[in-house]
C-alpha cells in the first residue's frame, strides 16, 4: 500500500496550579478513533492522550489527527492498516508534545511517555468504522 500521510495537532491542553505537590501521580488515557472515507481511499485516524482530570493540579490533553490517503493498488486493506498502523505513526507527535509541555513547565517530575505496541493492545470496536 503506498500511503500519503499528514499528520496535524487537533487540541494540545496544558494546565497547572501555581504550586504542584511533590508526590503527584499521573494518570494516562489514550482513545483511538478511526474513520474511513471516499470509498476506502482516505482514512482519519484521531489519537487523544489525557494525563489527569481537569480537577488535578496538572492536566494535560493532547489529540493529534493523522490523513492517510491510499494513491495505488495497495497490499493492505485500509481497514488492516487503520488498525495495525495509523495509531503507531500518530502516537510519537503526541509523546513529543506532553514530554515537552511538561519539561518546559518545570515541574517538580515530567512524564515521559512509552513507546507503545498497539498491534498487542486490545482491541476496541470504533462506531464509525468497525475497526
Amino acid at each position: 500500500m503506498y500511503l500519503e500521510r499528514d499528520i496535524h495537532r487537533g487540541l494540545s491542553i496544558f494546565r497547572r496550579v501555581p504550586e504542584v505537590p511533590e508526590n503527584l501521580e499521573y494518570r494516562f488515557n489514550l482513545a483511538v478513533k478511526n474513520s474511513i472515507t471516499d470509498e476506502n481511499r482516505k482514512l482519519f485516524s484521531e489519537v487523544t492522550a489525557e494525563i489527569n482530570t481537569e480537577q488535578d493540579p496538572v492536566y494535560v490533553k493532547v489529540k493529534c489527527v493523522g490523513i492517510f490517503s491510499v494513491t495505488d493498488e495497495s497490499n493492505m486493506d485500509i481497514k488492516q492498516f487503520a488498525e495495525n498502523n495509523a495509531a503507531s505513526i500518530v502516537y510519537p507527535y503526541i509523546r513529543e508534545e506532553i514530554h515537552g509541555r511538561m519539561l518546559k513547565a518545570g515541574l517538580p517530575k515530567t512524564l515521559i511517555l512509552p513507546p507503545l505496541n498497539f498491534i498487542a493492545l486490545p482491541k476496541k470496536p470504533d462506531k464509525d468504522s468497525g475497526t
